[in-house]
């Protein structure tokens, strides 16, 4: 397993996006997806679904921790940990702002249409419906881990699809 990769960012939607492309990068390290034109703005887009899986419950996550855990302001911390391997990424984030009541989420209603979809707190059923597992530590610190692992139809004999 490599050495985890780590970054502290203040905890703001400000760097968000910082935190959100070394994400992206580090996906690509596990999916092997390729970015199609290092010239091109644009091919920094996530496209693989394995990708897009982490990107999208990462941001919930890190959008959790600014606004709720910091209230919307820059006085922490969050710390990003991201072990990748040759199947599966685990990324950690670490903050020290207010802890957050997971078991107060409310469940989603088992029918979903436009009258019973809530208008907010759907970020922990996106990140846990595209993660493999995401736990949750209040503290302080607080620990969100999140792991991702690529389907075993996208690994070959010879080591990758």
């Amino acid at each position: 397993m490599a050495a985890p990769i780590r970054l502290i960012v203040p905890g703001t939607l400000r760097y968000r996006a910082i935190a959100v492309r070394l994400v992206a990068e580090s996906a690509r390290l596990v999916s092997q997806s390729m970015r199609r034109d290092p010239n091109d703005p644009l091919s920094n887009d996530v496209r693989d679904p394995f990708d897009t899986a982490v990107v999208s419950a990462f941001s919930e996550i890190f959008n959790n921790v600014a606004i709720h855990a910091y209230k919307r302001h820059a006085e922490g911390a969050i710390e990003i940990a991201i072990t990748p391997s040759e199947r599966e990424l685990t990324i950690e984030l670490t903050d020290h702002g207010d802890a957050f009541d997971i078991d107060g989420v409310a469940p989603l209603p088992s029918e979903l249409d436009e009258t019973t979809l809530p208008e907010g707190g759907m970020g922990i059923h996106i990140a846990k419906t595209m993660l493999d597992e995401m736990t949750y530590e209040p503290g302080p610190p607080n620990l969100w881990r999140l792991r991702k692992v690529l389907p075993a139809t996208r690994v070959v004999s010879n080591g990758r699809s």
